[in-house]
């Protein structure tokens, strides 16, 4: 039986560093990488040092590994690749999501980056539509899987880098019989408003007046944050400076 932690990381690359740091610091026996497993031949030759970064990424981006936007994925996941060589043989290294269910799960950005325009310019909103495509990436088999292949190769104490939906992760990995905790990289997280929709949708506890509201909040936060900042990190730390500000007065 081995001890695995799922380790819930948001889409953000300051919290990609810090998980990164915390692969590094602790002596992982394995550790799963959400990445597409048509990575794992490059990722363990680059671990290896048999190559170096700038190569890695030239090989992902030529070979077409990564759907685009291949530099949003980068901008993510650098600081995780960066520190991968530094492993070594101190641990087993495996790429765990299913290649579909991966490509899916971009495609349905893209279409959510679409609706998102649409709802900016008309300032309507299709809800139908809307949930519609977020169940698409929602594929229960395809986690069992990806659960499968991280049951089947965890030892000794083992680590898996997940997004937000890891406690899902980590249900379907319990019935391997493996000791599994869940636990965010970041100690206080505000999920951004699609991320709450997602939730919502995937325990079943969305309105279609609560689906309304978070959509028009994500293409306000797309609309003034993301297109005018530099990056997501940006993007959402001043969406909370400004959260944070409103719910104060609010309460004043």
């Amino acid at each position: 039986m081995a001890e695995i932690c799922i380790l819930m990381v948001p889409s953000l690359r300051s919290s990609m560093e810090k998980a990164a740091s915390l692969i590094v610091e602790f002596d992982y026996d394995v550790v799963f990488l959400n990445f597409p497993y048509n990575l794992q031949s490059i990722v363990s030759r680059y671990t290896a040092g048999q190559m170096i970064l700038n190569h890695f990424l030239a090989i992902i981006k030529t070979q077409h590994l990564i759907p685009e936007p291949v530099n949003s994925w980068l901008y993510l996941n650098q600081p995780l690749l960066e520190r991968l060589p530094t492993l070594g043989n101190k641990a087993k290294i495996f790429c765990y999501r299913d290649v579909d269910n991966f490509h899916l799960s971009m495609e349905t950005a893209s279409k959510i980056a679409s609706l998102t325009l649409k709802v900016n310019v008309t300032e309507r909103i299709d809800v139908e539509e809307w949930i519609k495509t977020i169940k698409q990436p929602i594929n229960h088999n395809l986690t069992s899987l990806e659960a499968e292949f991280i049951g089947s190769r965890a030892e000794g104490k083992s680590l898996c880098i997940a997004g937000l939906s890891g406690w899902k992760l980590a249900d379907h990995i319990r019935k391997f019989s493996h000791k599994v905790s869940v636990r965010c990289i970041e100690k206080q997280y505000i999920m951004k408003p699609l991320e709450t929709l997602e939730l919502l949708l995937e325990n079943r506890k969305l309105t279609r007046q609560k689906a309304e509201q978070l959509i028009k909040e994500h293409a306000t936060f797309i609309r003034d944050y993301v297109l005018n900042t530099k990056n997501i990190d940006e993007a959402y730390f001043s969406w909370i400076k400004r959260h944070k500000i409103l719910n104060l007065n609010a309460k004043i």
